[in-house]
């Protein structure tokens, strides 16, 4: 690039060029030393003399030496203007642009020391810009006129005191951002991205720098305003027909006599919405506004995000081609730590006394990232560092310092339930509360404990979810009842679990691939039953990231169900009909079936190992080939990371489950200033009613039932007046076979003691 120095300023470019070592670029922060080197620039700014040393030759002369990438739009404004460049003004379009403030603070100047430089560069807001005064358009009537015109409809930016956010990230949409309104025609820009990735405060910035003539912009752009529109502001009031129409011609036309100001419109989506889809009341006055952005009589920048683009805009091809679409992706982690570091300095502003240690900016964004998958950086690392401050300094007594656990807690408020870790859950813990909750399976248990506490940990290193298991076994031996437990574990005693019944997940007319994915990830566009924002049945994994995810009898689901849940698998990741990302990388899949067991009469006689007079058997081989019958192929069953076969229960268990049963009934009897006993033979009658094909909860069913049923009825017509005693009896031969597996009661009252006999 051909730029016309001025002697002095000549001589500074040469001595950053020989500075500069072979095979590397001129970089910023090289010239600004250079530039500093000179005395003029040096008595202007004597404090910024300990931040800029004179650099040193390390070549003889100043030869061809590369331009590094971030000092090419500076040095690229001044080749535009044409005007010889001094010393001086090469020095502060350094000085105000964004990698010469970086590299000052790098150096150590803080931010009263460059807000302090930047008062005396900007007294005017001119001096820095090689684009020339400003003054003929920001100090014209004119635009006193148009911002009058213009003030009830929303505000200018440029006009505004917006914080400079440090180092800006986002520099490749910016770029694209820059170069878009740079262009001769249709320069609209549409900024594309999720939810808290920064869309509006890209636009923020660029307003910052154009108010601020920053040398890095295009001296086109440094002329120009940038006027923030709220749909809401048009619509607000226009209750007679016609007058939204109104306003939007007197907002054009101002736009239209005034091409110095750029529209911004956040949420641009809702400008168009009732247009795109079917004629509404504001239908004519958008398209008027589609014609101004085609003709090219205003321009304009709106932000959305993909779901709202998706829905809203990309159907109307005709809106889609008017503009430039930038997408922005979500930062890095080494990106969204740098923005919370350049944001430490308002968060200590804000929470005056509260020392924030550097390390704990590392730590947030490792816990959002791992607790918050389904949201996006930097917006969830701000939002928790800013709650963290909040509760370190409203707590009682106020910390000082801000430590991990006020980060925690805030987390735990974002996700709404206590935060369950490794370090915190060891696998004795988990075994002691499953066989609290389970018996008989002893020994799957303690294999499972140690599948849960390992799925606990970071799950940067594992793409799937957390754990994906099978429960097989009869009905009756607690799969269902163990996945339960394990939800209330991960949700901290809060049943933290989306249970779906595959008995809804069965084909219906025909279509049952389709309908059974329409359940899961919802109803697609255009279809009966869709509604925006809904979603299917997983859609819910938004709102409980860190829970147990039940398909129960999973053997009853149509075969396109393990289709569906391929993905989820293989990355931990879908997406439903609207676009939104559901991220099952923080949960346990668990599927639980009935399938592969069978049921034998063996030829013994009496109460044997096959209780009941009936053997069950079950094995992985059995339990596959059932799946596989079913439609599930072998891709499906070979992501399943581990099998758990639930066994039937053998006589030690089923007297075990009996009497945690009674011990039950006798805290509720008791809690109604009742004593509950029972008779030496009743579980010995129970267990001759049980068998393996009704489960334990038959037993659970004549207890609670039964019992419970009876001590109802007494309540209800006062027969436990002057009771204090109920005692529970079994009565042989009282209407019953012992092979049935059924039961019935009658209440007998002796004085003060209510017999419940079981027939």
């Amino acid at each position: 690039m051909s730029i016309a120095f001025e002697e002095a300023c000549r001589q500074a470019v040469d001595l950053a060029k020989r500075s500069t070592p072979a095979g590397q670029a001129l970089e910023v922060g090289t010239l600004l030393a250079a530039c500093y080197a000179q005395g003029s620039v040096r008595q202007a700014y004597p404090e910024l003399e300990r931040y800029l040393q004179a650099p040193k030759p390390v070549r003889p002369q100043a030869d061809t030496v590369p331009v590094a990438e971030a000092l090419k739009p500076i040095l690229g404004a001044f080749a535009a203007s044409g005007v010889p460049v001094s010393v001086d003004r090469l020095f502060e379009a350094l000085l105000v642009s964004v990698p010469g403030r970086a590299y000052l603070q790098l150096c150590g100047a803080d931010e009263e020391v460059l807000n302090r430089t930047a008062e005396k560069l900007r007294p005017a807001g001119v001096s820095g810009s090689p684009g020339g005064a400003p003054g003929a358009w920001r100090d014209s009537p004119q635009r006193a006129g148009a911002l009058k015109a213009l003030s009830s409809f929303g505000r200018m930016l440029t006009d505004l005191e917006l914080p400079d956010r440090g180092r800006f990230e986002a520099a490749g949409a910016f770029e694209a951002l820059v170069t878009t309104l740079s262009k001769m025609k249709r320069h609209n820009a549409i900024v594309i991205g999720h939810p808290g990735t920064g869309k509006t405060a890209l636009v923020y910035e660029l307003a910052r720098r154009m108010k601020q003539q920053d040398s890095s912009l295009p001296a086109l752009l440094c002329e120009m305003d940038i006027f923030e529109l709220s749909p809401a502001f048009l619509r607000s009031g226009a209750s007679v027909v016609g007058q939204y129409e109104e306003r939007i011609k007197q907002l054009l036309t101002v736009l239209t006599e005034n091409p110095k100001i750029l529209l911004f419109v956040d949420e641009i989506h809702s400008l168009f919405q009732s247009g795109v889809h079917s004629h509404g009341p504001f239908s004519d006055a958008n398209e008027a506004f589609k014609g101004a952005l085609g003709r090219g009589d205003i321009a304009c920048i709106g932000c959305t995000t993909y779901s709202e683009y998706r829905h809203y805009i990309e159907p109307d091809g005709a809106l889609t081609r008017r503009f430039e679409t930038i997408r922005l992706a979500p930062p890095s982690a080494e990106q969204t730590l740098s923005i919370l570091r350049s944001r430490l300095p308002r968060f200590t502003a804000h929470y005056t006394g509260l020392e924030i240690d550097e390390s704990l900016l590392q730590r947030t964004v490792e816990l959002t990232d791992e607790y918050l998958p389904s949201r996006y950086q930097p917006d969830k690392s701000i939002q928790l560092l800013d709650h963290a401050c909040a509760l370190a300094v409203t707590g009682r007594p106020r910390s000082e310092r801000l430590e991990e656990h006020h980060l925690l807690r805030g987390l735990e408020h974002t996700v709404g339930h206590a935060i369950i870790r490794s370090e915190r859950l060891t696998e004795e813990d988990v075994y002691r509360r499953l066989t609290a909750k389970i018996v008989g399976q002893d020994e799957l248990l303690r294999r499972l404990s140690q599948a849960f506490v390992a799925g606990l940990g970071s799950w940067k290193q594992r793409k799937g979810p957390r754990g994906v298991y099978l429960f097989g076994g009869p009905t009756g031996t607690g799969k269902t009842e163990t996945a339960l437990a394990l939800g209330r574990l991960l949700g901290g005693d809060r049943e933290a679990v989306i249970r779906i019944d595959c008995n809804t997940l069965q084909g219906v007319g025909g279509r049952g691939g389709s309908s059974s994915s329409w359940r899961l990830l919802g109803v697609p566009h255009g279809y009966v039953g869709y509604a925006r924002g809904q979603g299917g049945l997983l859609s819910r994994i938004r709102d409980m990231p860190e829970c147990v995810l039940l398909f129960d009898e999973f053997e009853k689901a149509d075969a396109s169900v393990g289709e569906v849940l391929l993905r989820i698998m293989d990355e931990g990741q879908a997406e439903d009909v609207d676009g939104n990302l559901l991220d099952f990388r923080r949960c346990y899949l668990i599927f639980t079936s009935n399938a592969g067991c069978s049921y034998e009469r063996p030829k013994t006689f009496g109460f044997s190992a096959e209780e009941g007079g009936v053997r069950v058997t079950i094995t992985e081989e059995s339990l596959s080939q059932d799946l596989l019958r079913m439609g599930l192929g072998t891709e499906f069953l070979g992501r399943i990371r581990q099998r758990f076969l639930f066994q039937s229960l053998g006589r030690p268990a089923l007297e075990e489950v009996i009497g945690r049963q009674l011990q039950s009934l006798q805290e509720t009897t008791q809690s109604r200033g009742l004593s509950l006993s029972w008779e030496k033979g009743l579980p010995d009658y129970l267990l001759s009613r049980w068998q393996p094909q009704l489960g334990v909860r038959f037993l659970s069913m004549i207890l609670r039932n039964r019992v419970q049923e009876q001590l109802a009825l007494a309540d209800a017509q006062g027969e436990l007046e002057g009771v204090r005693q109920v005692v529970l009896a079994a009565v042989e031969g009282g209407g019953n076979s012992s092979g049935e597996a059924s039961c019935s009661a009658r209440r007998v009252r002796r004085d003060e003691t209510l017999r419940i006999e079981l027939l």
